[in-house]
């Protein structure tokens, strides 16, 4: 049995058929924008509730390093960020006496950690600069706030001043 339209609907048809089928093509793609937006909201919403944490293999007995890989509980004002030692020379704080070797191990906006070959004070004001800067590039002033032995090495937390 062929259905029938409601005669307005049939009239309205007639009326304007060369519309039909664009309007079919809008509904359709307005369904499928609907649907695409639900399976991206619901992929987003997967992902924050499964958050992986640090991936640990089963047989690490030390926990992870915070100089390493960073603290859970960082109370720092800017990140310290690690990567590639750079080789740099250090002098007194007027950048006068004779320069020795050290390495910057991470850096930060507000500082550097350094590795030395001898302990350094708290509360020393010290001139750092690249090894392989030119001359022409000023030193940087850093104050000492903790030192600690690191293997044969002494790593030197410094804030710059």
């Amino acid at each position: 049995m062929p259905m029938s339209l409601p005669p307005w609907l049939e009239h309205f048809l007639v009326q304007h058929r060369n519309l039909v089928a664009p309007a079919i093509g809008v509904g359709a793609a307005i369904v499928v924008f609907l649907l695409l937006q639900g399976f991206v909201a619901l992929r987003q919403r997967a992902r924050r509730r499964a958050a992986p944490g640090p991936i640990l293999s089963p047989a690490a007995t030390e926990p992870p390093d915070p100089y390493a890989h960073g603290s859970v509980v960082e109370r720092r004002a800017s990140l310290r960020r690690s990567g590639n030692a750079v080789a740099v020379l250090i002098s007194d704080a007027e950048a006068t006496a004779k320069p020795y070797s050290g390495w910057v191990v991470d850096r930060s906006m507000g500082g550097l950690c350094l590795s030395v070959q001898e302990s350094v004070a708290p509360g020393t004001i010290l001139s750092v600069r690249a090894a392989n800067a030119p001359s022409t590039v000023p030193w940087v002033q850093v104050e000492v706030r903790n030192c600690r032995q690191a293997g044969l090495d002494w790593e030197i937390g410094c804030r710059f001043v």
